[in-house]
């Protein structure tokens, strides 16, 4: 049941992310700067036993179109491989400027003459039979048994409507490489800071995270500050106790990682609320039924998150503690007839 549940979850997440209407501000992107944030997020989010290795052209890549959806091309493929691996092995990805001076068919598309920018994207999975290489985009299908057949055809829906074209080239046994081609320009890129990013940034609030092992605490700290927070790691519960109850202020958000037995981790959680009644409290973990409902309520918990932290789960529950409606949300509870007056 617990198993079934979060692939529900996972499931409408994803219907979500490819139902949602895709009207944003389309400018000038520069494909360096969405690398930069795709590799980023990526080392933070990927197993550890995954390797990433990127090959960037050094000349300009710009693209007229939204960052946010460009960024989520390069991640769904990248983590589209990784599932391939089984979670193990090595992902390529390969981005150029190319001139195309006569039409050309794709496996899935076709080029007009112009400009355009190759993203490529390899792996050397578990690959994909003939038969199914016609219906790989298409939505719900897909090939592996814990797959939902929507990371690809989300990246199929950006593709074509920034007027590009899809290549796909797999060997079963052997690996695959997709390559997306969009569109290029010659006009200058915008900043990073004038796009929209996929998830919401933290903007250097300062996030106390609590993890007993070592190797998961390094990579909760990349991916939390990746999404532009500063985290702060502590492996041992005392010391994490011991650094908010001295300075309660530092801290603008508490994440407490997979600490056991949970109950350790309430007993933390209902410790540092002593001090403080705001600071949201975030506890990850990987199966909801270890901790009953009025555990939490009575521990302080402000939300639970899932364990291993996911970046997109984690950026955005943040901000909806930290972020301005989530800021508001905590002055109405403090000041229900509003803040008082100064002077």
């Amino acid at each position: 049941i617990r198993r079934a549940g979060e692939r529900a979850r996972e499931l409408i997440d994803q219907i979500l992310s490819f139902a949602r209407r895709r009207d944003g501000r389309r400018t000038p992107v520069d494909m360096h700067v969405v690398m930069d944030e795709a590799r980023s997020l990526l080392s933070a989010s990927l197993p550890a036993t995954v390797e990433l290795s990127v090959r960037e052209a050094p000349e300009a890549m710009v693209v007229w179109g939204v960052h946010a959806q460009l960024l989520q091309v390069v991640l769904n493929l990248c983590n589209n491989a990784a599932q391939a691996m089984e979670h193990d092995g090595r992902i390529e990805i390969d981005i150029t400027a190319e001139h195309i001076p006569a039409a050309r068919s794709l496996s899935h598309g076709s080029l007009a003459p112009g400009r355009f920018v190759r993203i490529a994207v390899g792996d050397a999975g578990s690959g994909i039979e003939a038969a199914a290489l016609d219906r790989i985009f298409e939505p719900f299908f897909t090939t592996r048994a814990t797959g939902n057949g929507l990371g690809l055809a989300t990246v199929w829906e950006i593709v074509r409507e920034h007027g590009g074209a899809m290549h796909v080239q797999s060997t079963p046994a052997r690996g695959s490489r997709f390559e997306a081609w969009l569109p290029g320009i010659d006009a200058p890129a915008a900043s990073a800071d004038a796009e929209a990013s996929t998830f919401p940034f933290g903007r250097g609030k300062t996030v106390l995270v609590l993890e007993t092992d070592a190797d998961r605490l390094l990579q909760d700290e990349e991916l939390l500050a990746a999404v532009g927070y500063e985290p702060v790691g502590f492996r041992r519960v005392t010391d994490a106790r011991a650094a908010y109850l001295t300075s309660p202020e530092r801290f603008d958000a508490v994440v407490v990682g997979h600490v056991w037995p949970p109950a350790e981790a309430l007993e933390f959680a209902s410790s540092l609320r002593v001090v403080s009644h705001d600071t949201p409290i975030l506890l990850a973990t990987p199966s909801n039924d270890a901790v009953g409902a009025m555990a939490l309520v009575n521990a302080g918990i402000s939300e639970v998150v899932s364990w291993p932290i996911k970046v997109a789960e984690i950026a955005m529950t943040l901000d909806d503690h930290l972020g301005p409606s989530g800021i508001n949300r905590r002055l109405g509870r403090r000041y229900p007839h509003g803040p008082p007056a100064k002077g």
